[in-house]
């Protein structure tokens, strides 16, 4: 029972690893220097990096090596997007490398191993061929996606909590049935935000909070609580 159990596990690992390789194909398939696409390569990043520690898991060190160079690759690739130009000859060569993966993990599947006449003629010269295209990973491509994963969680708390500092303001105006001072109180918040949304790069919603401030402004007394309650 143990043993089957132990199985069972051993290849549900590998069926989520043929959904990790069949998102990152996916991607790769649509990748073009025309195609802004950060969101997309971050998600097969996350991919391949889940493949190169399940092969470890599952003892395939081959799996988790291929998977290793690949990813370095794909990070060159993320980092220096402005300056790469992806064309079908490097994308073909992307996709040669994940069905190495691919294979390996098929093999695995069965209890076999590659061989290395497989190994040294197919896919080490594929992997080579990608060094040619795109050299090799540099520290500071790491230090460049470590930055900008920290900058993208430093600019998420400071917007969550300068936005709740606000509307807790904002509740308290609210809370007094005589509403002193409450369209001065909206304008100045307004303010507040948009200087936010410029600092953090926000740019549409710098344009909403210019134009909840300028409707604000020419607003009649009795509709300033209704704009209010909307925020």
């Amino acid at each position: 029972m143990s043993h089957d159990k132990d199985r069972e596990t051993w290849l549900n690992f590998l069926d989520e690893i043929d959904e990790y390789l069949n998102t990152i194909e996916s991607t790769l398939l649509e990748l073009s220097s025309d195609r802004e696409s950060t969101q997309e390569m971050d998600a097969v990043l996350r991919a391949i990096h889940t493949i190169k520690g399940g092969g470890s898991m599952i003892g395939c060190p081959l799996l988790s090596e291929l998977a290793h160079r690949l990813e370095d690759f794909l990070k060159i690739i993320r980092v220096r997007r402005n300056s790469i130009e992806i064309n079908a000859y490097l994308r073909t060569l992307l996709l040669q490398g994940l069905d190495c993966l691919r294979h390996v993990s098929s093999l695995h599947r069965q209890s076999e191993v590659a061989d290395s006449f497989w190994l040294i003629h197919y896919a080490n010269p594929i992997f080579d061929q990608l060094r040619a295209q795109l050299g090799e990973l540099q520290a500071s491509d790491d230090v460049t996606l470590l930055n900008e994963e920290a900058g993208a969680d430093t600019v998420a708390i400071m917007f969550e909590t300068a936005v709740e500092g606000l509307l807790e303001r904002l509740e308290a105006v609210l809370a007094n049935p005589s509403l002193p001072c409450l369209r001065e109180e909206l304008e100045l918040m307004t303010e507040e935000l948009s200087e936010l949304g410029q600092m953090l790069q926000l740019d549409n919603f710098t344009r909403l909070c210019q134009s909840i401030y300028q409707h604000l402004s020419v607003a009649p007394d009795d509709q300033v609580e209704a704009i209010a309650v909307l925020l």
